[in-house]
């Protein structure tokens, strides 16, 4: 008599999650589709990068981390953009041209810089696009006291190659 009242509640527990779930599955709505992305023509596009600190290597970025070297380091979703492992001078302008990965549309660029061991004041990270010598994009990255400059740059591009950031 106890096995046959279990095997009844187990039915009904289990009828009932397979019978929720199936329910909860079919009244899902359809997937939306992937929004089609015109890439931006990369040849129209320059970015400048100027840090207000020389770069030096991290020292303590983790052993066999390809990033680890790097002291500037620039990507468009998983693209490089560029990379440099040497020192780099403070105020000095660094130009990637021509800029792969834009797309019409949201866009995000990704930053990261090392001061120096020791750096006792903020630092800053100026980042420009521009569209011929139009200035499309600038924003500045901070980054406190001796901690390395790193983030994200949202921007939206249009058809006539405006930006509007999305703060």
């Amino acid at each position: 008599m106890r096995f046959a009242l279990v095997a009844v509640i187990w039915l009904i527990l289990v009828g009932g999650m397979a019978l929720y779930t199936y329910e909860r599955e079919r009244r899902q709505p359809p997937p939306l589709a992937e929004p089609v992305t015109k890439e931006a023509s990369m040849e129209a596009y320059s970015l400048e990068i100027t840090p207000t600190f020389a770069t030096a290597a991290d020292p303590f970025a983790l052993q066999g981390d390809p990033d680890a070297a790097a002291t500037l380091l620039v990507r468009v979703g998983a693209r490089e953009l560029y990379r440099s492992d040497k020192p780099l001078a403070a105020g000095e302008t660094v130009s990637v041209r021509p800029v792969p990965g834009l797309v019409i549309g949201l866009n995000e660029i990704y930053l990261r810089a090392v001061p120096p061991r020791g750096a006792a004041m903020d630092h800053a990270l100026r980042v420009r696009l521009l569209q011929g010598g139009r200035v499309v994009l600038d924003e500045t990255l901070w980054g406190e006291k001796g901690r390395n400059v790193s983030g994200s740059v949202p921007f939206t591009l249009t058809e006539a190659g405006e930006a509007a950031h999305g703060h």
